[in-house]
């Protein structure tokens, strides 16, 4: 047997394998859509109907602009979040930008 007459026979099993799962996947559907309707079953049986789940939070493109500025180093703060340890109990007027 050669190199060639086993690939193609790989490709002739690869296709009958397509057939044969589209051949079962519309046996499926059927079944499924039969007991659908003997049962009177809905999305919410099955757990379809949830709207999915939104992200919250700050979007990576939406910064925020500094209101401070360290003078020593440059370090800048939006005045959200932690303090930062080089404002944290200083008068923060004088690091305002």
């Amino acid at each position: 047997m050669f190199y060639e007459e086993i690939q193609a026979k790989i490709a002739d099993l690869q296709a009958q394998a397509a057939k044969v799962k589209e051949e079962e996947k519309q046996q499926a559907i059927d079944m499924a859509r039969t007991m659908i309707s003997a049962y009177g079953i809905t999305a919410k049986d099955l757990g379809l109907d949830k709207a999915p789940k939104v992200k919250t939070g700050p979007k990576p493109g939406n910064k925020i602009a500094a209101k401070y500025r360290d003078p020593a180093t440059g370090a800048t703060w939006s005045g959200r979040g932690k303090t930062p340890k080089w404002i944290n109990g200083a008068d923060r007027s004088q690091y305002a930008i």
